[in-house]
């Protein structure tokens, strides 16, 4: 499954180069190698996931993510369906991180 996160990764950082995702693809840079570091890929998954539903705040809730392009709505479903099989003992471990699910898959992120 890192393997398989990591090439998602890699193929939406390199093939989405439009300057209106710029802020993205750094996150993803830096996701990215954080994932080759060894960092918990739950962890990652989270910040993928709030990643890509910040990416082009212009689209609304409903499109927030069939407006991004194919390769971030592919990773950005592929997150979201390993997250939804994460269980509240593995929720409640990020609370301590700042992220609080929210219905819809958003994040919000406490300092």
């Amino acid at each position: 499954m890192r393997e398989e996160l990591s090439n998602m990764i890699e193929i939406a950082y390199q093939q989405v180069t439009n300057p209106k995702y710029n802020e993205t693809r750094i996150e993803l840079s830096h996701l990215h190698k954080e994932l080759n570091d060894g960092e918990d890929s739950n962890k990652i998954m989270f910040e993928l996931r709030k990643s890509l539903l910040q990416a082009d705040p212009s689209l609304n809730l409903k499109n927030r993510i069939s407006g991004l392009p194919l390769e971030y709505r592919n990773l950005f479903h592929f997150v979201d369906s390993k997250l939804k099989k994460v269980d509240t003992k593995i929720l409640d471990k990020y609370y301590q991180y700042g992220f609080i699910p929210l219905k819809f898959g958003s994040t919000i992120k406490y300092p």
